[in-house]
């Protein structure tokens, strides 16, 4: 019997034990960060920053894999359900965890009950700009609401992600304008077409769409906040001084991750995205995080407060949950 006692004790405290060592051990394998973007979107391209950054300071493999598609939750989903390991996490915009919270009666999953917040990575999503093809006939933001106005759902304008439809109803709302949202799964595609002119308008993130400004494929007509180089483009604030655009990214892992494991990564995310570098290596977007990582509690009340903020904004355009 004693010899019993002593086995079951022996096998109760290996339990115990066991998963503290392999939180102290992670990562011990390689890990995958999930981007619900397609290759080339802003969100991957600051996605794969933040993995090599990653990679060098825990010497693993980190993967990043694009699952576009489903408004996010292809890509949300599979972190959903994947073991809380600290091997699969979210590299997420503001679509599952701020905006579809205001827009949607039901989700695929719960961005409270389904997640673990590990971090804020990017809390600037730099400029998202007004772009048109040049052979519109008008040359600036004013001239295209005058436009807009006298043609009535004449225009139609490229998206890849919600953030950019959001703030297309909202010029709309606040115009009293009609342009037509085009929503695209890629923004390769999305990009191809307006560049082409098969679509008039795109409202996408300015840095990766920059190349195009310089090669004069492309009008930029305004953007969501001043960009360096660009004194010339004229901020949206300047026609509508309350605009305001509150996007983010945020690190996340599957529901139900051990809290000394979720701190370390958080921990490890600062030391990523509190470093100058990080901020120099996204200069290519044009993001940045300006204000750090945040603790794993201050990430969830940043999370609640960018979802109160949308919540404003949508309530403005008058869109009702569906």
């Amino acid at each position: 019997m004693r010899i019993r006692r002593v086995l079951t004790a022996f096998a109760l405290s290996s339990t115990l034990v066991a998963p503290a060592i392999a939180q102290q051990d992670w990562p011990a394998k390689p890990i995958r960060i999930l981007v619900a973007n397609s290759p080339g979107a802003a969100t991957d391209l600051a996605g794969r920053v933040f993995a090599d950054n990653l990679s060098r300071v825990v010497n693993r493999a980190i993967a990043v894999e694009n699952r576009p598609g489903a408004d996010g939750y292809i890509a949300a989903e599979a972190v959903a359900k994947a073991a809380p390991d600290g091997y699969t996490l979210f590299f997420a915009s503001q679509s599952v965890f701020a905006l579809d919270p205001n827009l949607k009666k039901s989700m695929p999953v719960d961005p409270l009950r389904d997640f673990t917040p590990l971090a804020v990575t990017i809390d600037d999503t730099g400029a998202t700009g007004i772009f048109a093809h040049p052979s519109l006939p008008f040359k600036t933001m004013p001239e295209l609401l005058a436009y807009a106005k006298a043609n009535p759902g004449k225009l139609s304008f490229a998206t890849t992600v919600p953030l950019f439809g959001m703030m297309g109803a909202w010029i709309n709302k606040r115009a009293g304008i009609q342009m037509v949202e085009v929503p695209y799964k890629t923004t390769a595609q999305a990009n191809a077409d307006a560049l082409s002119g098969q679509v008039q308008l795109i409202l996408t993130a300015f840095g990766p769409f920059e190349q195009y400004v310089k090669a004069g494929r492309t009008r930029t007509l305004s953007v969501t906040r001043p960009v360096d180089g660009y004194p010339e483009i004229p901020p949206l604030t300047k026609f509508f001084p309350d605009f305001e655009q509150p996007s983010f990214v945020i690190l996340a892992g599957p529901a139900g991750m051990a809290p000394e494991l979720a701190q370390r990564i958080n921990r490890l995310t600062a030391s990523i995205v509190e470093n100058p570098k990080f901020n120099q290596d996204l200069a290519t977007v044009r993001w940045r995080n300006l204000e750090g990582a945040r603790s794993l509690s201050g990430t969830v009340e940043f999370i609640r407060d960018k979802r109160q903020r949308w919540a404003a904004f949508i309530k403005e355009i008058g869109i009702e949950p569906h």
